[in-house]
Parts: structure tokens; C-alpha cells; sequence
């Protein structure tokens, strides 16, 4: 099994994406690379499911559909 390159998938996720990982928090403070892995595949697998573009387009057209309600 290859070695993965995780700050490389971390920076690539957020140039993809155009988001930033702010970071990883466990319940006992410990970060070992299993769950860096997990965690960076669990956010790829939800960010998959959902379209970030078609959110910021429902939220503008909301924003200004309440704007020109008030």
C-alpha cells in the first residue's frame, strides 16, 4: 500500500473545493495519521454528496428574495 502524501490531499481538497480545513479535533487531543486519513476521506465522501454551488445560489436568491420583502 502507497504511502499517502495527506498535507498534499488536505491542500488539494481545499483548491477543489474552494474551502479551507480550519482543523482536526479528537475527544482525547490525540491526532494520529489513521484518523487524518479518515477524516480528510469522510469530508471527500460529504463533500461528494452535496453541491456546494447549488447552496450559495439557493442562499443568494433567498437573501435577495427577503431583501425586496423588506
Amino acid at each position: 500500500m502507497e504511502a499517502r502524501n495527506l498535507q498534499k490531499e488536505i491542500t488539494d481538497l481545499e483548491a477543489a473545493q474552494n474551502i479551507e480545513i480550519l482543523g482536526i479535533e479528537t475527544l482525547d487531543g490525540v491526532l494520529t495519521r489513521p484518523i487524518v486519513e479518515t477524516a480528510l476521506d469522510s469530508l471527500n465522501d460529504t463533500l461528494k454528496q452535496i453541491n456546494l454551488d447549488d447552496i450559495a445560489a439557493s442562499v443568494k436568491k433567498e437573501i435577495k428574495e427577503f431583501a425586496g420583502s423588506v
